[in-house]
């Protein structure tokens, strides 16, 4: 399945925008939409023969078409973009980020009750788009203290039924949340392999996550790995710390364009663009800053 499997059309707007194109220009135009909707970056190649092949016409009938529908579409840095899908997907995006930091709020929630509980206080972390060690051990103990608990007071087929996961904690549900997920991924699979690690590695596992998709942005062509094996290969070791490694030279005017999208948003995404404005180490050509960039900015959840 992918990342974003519904897309949302409006309908009165969509219609507004294309009476003028004909049943086949408005199915080549639909097509064109979910392929860009499916992508991680929300866009398209600037190659007509690829563009052909995802409509499914000839070469020659996609040279007729292209006046047509592309007259929707902007092509900056050699990809077509559509302005309402890039707007919607934000939108999407943002709902998703928000519900991580819901989940690891609901993980802190659940830990500080437990140790109520044991009258033990223990300050616990707040939630980060990163999420720290304390913050991933937080879900697990009170998984495993409610299965305890069921053990004990049930019998031996009781506690089979008891054993049977309805639900997964919330730091391994963000962690897949962010995941570049496909149809053929286990979600078991992946808890599986996930519960074998230990704290340390759960997290640097999630720190990983936004690293490699943006590895996988510069090589579109490229099967992502399933799920359980990034974990139980530890493929996630080479993506964990490469930081800038993965952030190869760009032009100024890439570095325009994120700006602009940094300054809309105010949140930065280290993992794809290195050290945000204001900090040491920070890549982006000094002459494009503002001296209010990077002020009051958050860390970006990289989107897919």
């Amino acid at each position: 399945m992918a990342q974003f499997p519904i897309l949302p059309i409006w309908t009165d707007a969509y219609i507004a925008d294309t009476q003028h194109l004909t049943n086949e220009e408005h199915g080549v135009y639909l097509r064109l939409l979910m392929f860009a909707w499916r992508t991680v970056e929300c866009a398209l190649p600037d190659d007509d023969r690829r563009l052909a092949l995802m409509v499914g016409v000839t070469a020659k009938k996609w040279a007729a078409l292209k006046p047509v529908v592309m007259k929707f579409w902007m092509l900056s840095e050699g990809a077509w973009t559509q302005k309402k899908l890039t707007a919607e997907r934000e939108k999407v995006e943002r709902t998703r980020e928000q519900k991580v930091a819901a989940g690891f709020a609901s993980s802190r929630s659940k830990g500080l009750k437990n140790n109520d509980r044991a009258s033990t206080a223990v300050v616990q972390p707040l939630p980060t788009a990163h999420p720290t060690a304390d913050q991933l051990s937080i879900s697990i103990s009170t998984e495993e203290d409610k299965s305890s608990s069921l053990l004990s007071e049930t019998s031996s087929d009781q506690a089979a039924k008891s054993r049977k996961r309805s639900s997964y904690p919330d730091a391994f549900e963000s962690f897949w949340l962010i995941y570049p997920t496909t149809a053929n991924m286990s979600k078991k699979e992946a808890f599986d392999a996930w519960k074998k690690l230990d704290v340390e590695d759960r997290e640097k596992c999630a720190r990983a996550v936004g690293a490699y998709r943006a590895y996988l942005r510069g090589k579109p062509d490229l099967e992502v790995i399933h799920a359980c094996r990034f974990i139980s290969k530890r493929r996630f070791d080479g993506f964990a710390d490469v930081g800038l490694k993965l952030v190869e030279a760009v032009s100024e005017e890439t570095w325009v364009v994120r700006l602009r999208r940094a300054r809309k948003i105010a949140q930065w995404s280290s993992a794809e663009w290195g050290p945000s404005p204001g900090t040491d180490g920070c890549r982006v050509p000094s002459h494009l800053l503002d001296p209010a960039d990077g002020s009051g900015w958050t860390e970006m959840v990289v989107a897919a």
